[in-house]
């Protein structure tokens, strides 16, 4: 009689337990709607990502991008500091969309349809906020893989050995076993359970070791096919193609779910204790390895059709995002687009995304720029203001200005060019060969000409032949299929390319209170000495300023230097 009693109670304890799952995960979803709707579109703190987490966001696109050519570069990425813009514009509720956008970032597209395509469906994410709610609370569902990157695993299935469920059948019967003799001799069940307890806990571990990064990306997987299915069964107006290409997905990888509760938990929003009497249960019998075992040969078999529904939901969640960036911009602007192989870039109040109340700029030009100015003066961030626009308007069609109008592009710089001591490689070796790679680049046809970006050429090396060689450099990218916008503090370079490039500025103040900036660019070559009498401002010798205004003004007039 005590048996049954104290067996009653365990079951009243579990659906106790439940019902507060249950009554937990309808509290948070509630909470996590209202969240949703009332964080649309407004810049909040973003969601911090450690190290480890950044880098497995990464593994999607350098698993896409090892045989690709019209890519984002590493040098290029890290110039235009793109890891601040992408933490600056998730706004993703998914893992899959935290590296659909990463890799989305990465390939500016020259086809017109399919950039557009993505504004469209974002613009229509923007205009149904009952239908975008839906959506980011099935992503939200979905979560992420936290350390362990799902594209890795699915890449490396083919080298994890699959085994027979035979030995793990037979741990189940030696549990069953010991539970019932429980009720038959109290005292020799006791003794079983926990000798059964110990065999059954030591084994399952041995094979969890082996398995457990895979059995988190399965259930995963299933967290995946579980937090669509009421999705893909409503024909959403205006993403049918997705939500159909989602559904053949789901269809194909349906038998997944099959006895999906014995995988480990995670898939719920609340984390519930009432879960932990079923993980108890999935190691006394080894269910969830059981499970995982027979679901290894069905996801080898199914990679490509997970692979699509990760894309699908990836690039839904990057969409949405995108749509709510577009509103925490001070400008925005839909690009549109001349014919392919043309160079021309046309932009009116165009900003930085990442500089709060930054001065716009206006520029239009077919030919090239070459930019003039004191350190501080705007001529880097306006480099990349130039750059960022081309990156967002063909990944996301969107740009940071009043209008812009550009031919598609590839996209190349060489700004922020560091030596490398472990590489044994100077300063300047490093510039040449980031430049060089530019140069490779225009030569090679892909269809689509190159914009690339120039900070400072050669400031490696001597003047003499940093003039010299730069030039010649900048001169040989200005007639090629390239559009190149370049800063440069050498004057004399406004001169020697003024048939090539057209000269902008950036221009300061001088005053008792030193040098100010108002960010303006201006047409023309840099005309300031500013930088001599912010010298003679702070307080050196005016023989010592005098002298360097007259030899700097001598040469100008005459192009060659007074001896000292």
């Amino acid at each position: 009689m005590n048996s049954y009693i104290t067996a009653s109670v365990i079951i009243l304890i579990m659906i106790a337990l439940y019902l507060k799952y249950r009554m937990d995960s309808l509290s948070l979803e509630r909470k996590l709607e209202k969240e949703l709707r009332e964080k649309y579109g407004k810049k909040t703190e973003r969601r911090k990502i450690s190290p480890e987490e950044y880098e497995t966001i990464t593994h999607y696109y350098r698993y896409r991008a090892q045989d690709e050519k019209n890519v984002i570069d590493d040098i290029t990425w890290n110039d235009l500091n793109l890891d601040d813009i992408y933490l600056s514009m998730n706004y993703c509720c998914s893992q899959p969309g935290d590296e659909y956008l990463y890799d989305l970032l990465h390939r500016p597209s020259g086809d017109e349809r399919k950039v557009k395509e993505r504004g469209r469906v974002s613009d229509w994410f923007d205009s149904h906020e009952k239908e975008r709610v839906e959506f980011q609370k099935a992503l939200s569902l979905i979560g992420r893989t936290g350390k362990y990157s799902l594209t890795d695993h699915l890449i490396r299935l083919d080298g994890l050995r699959e085994e027979s469920n035979l030995f793990h059948y037979f741990c189940i019967i030696l549990g069953i076993a010991a539970i019932a003799m429980i009720f038959i001799n109290p005292p020799v069940g006791f003794v079983m359970i926990l000798a059964v307890t110990a065999f059954n806990v030591g084994t399952y571990f041995r094979r969890k070791g082996e398995t457990d990064k895979y059995l988190i990306s399965f259930s995963y997987i299933v967290r995946m096919l579980r937090s669509l299915k009421g999705l893909i069964e409503i024909d959403h107006e205006g993403i049918s193609e997705y939500i159909l290409s989602m559904r053949e997905s789901y269809n194909a990888l349906k038998n997944l779910e099959r006895g999906m509760f014995l995988l480990r938990s995670g898939h719920s929003l609340t984390g519930s204790l009432a879960e932990l009497p079923l993980d108890y249960l999935r190691i006394f019998f080894h269910l969830d390895i059981i499970r995982f075992n027979q679901m290894l040969s069905q996801v080898k078999e199914k990679k490509k059709d997970i692979f699509l529904l990760e894309e699908n939901a990836g690039f839904l969640d990057a969409m949405i995002s995108a749509a709510h960036y577009r509103h925490t911009l001070e400008k925005s602007c839909r690009p549109e687009f001349f014919d392919s192989g043309s160079r021309v870039f046309r932009a009116k109040e165009l900003i930085h995304p990442l500089i709060d109340s930054a001065v716009p700029s206006d520029i239009d030009t077919g030919k090239g720029v070459l930019i003039t100015g004191s350190n501080a003066s705007g001529k880097s961030t306006f480099l990349r203001a130039v750059a960022l626009a081309a990156v967002m308007g063909q990944t996301i069609y969107l740009v940071p200005a009043e209008s812009c109008r550009f031919s598609p592009f590839r996209i190349y710089s060489s700004m922020s060019i560091q030596d490398s001591v472990l590489k044994g490689e100077s300063y300047y070796m490093a510039e040449i060969r980031a430049m060089k790679r530019i140069l490779d680049a225009v030569e090679t046809d892909q269809g689509l000409p190159v914009l690339c970006f120039v900070d400072e050429i050669l400031k490696g090396t001597n003047t003499i032949e940093r003039v010299a060689a730069g030039a010649q450099i900048l001169k040989n990218l200005a007639l090629s299929n390239c559009l190149l916008f370049a800063a440069t503090h050498d004057i004399e370079l406004t001169y020697m390319l003024e048939d090539y490039m057209d000269n902008y500025n950036f221009s300061e103040t001088a005053d008792d209170k030193g040098i100010s900036f108002d960010y303006v660019l201006r047409n023309g070559r840099a005309e300031s000495r500013d930088a001599i009498r912010l010298l003679e401002m702070i307080g050196y010798d005016s023989n010592i300023t005098k002298a360097a205004f007259d030899s700097s003004e001598n040469y100008v007039r005459t192009g060659r230097w007074n001896k000292v």
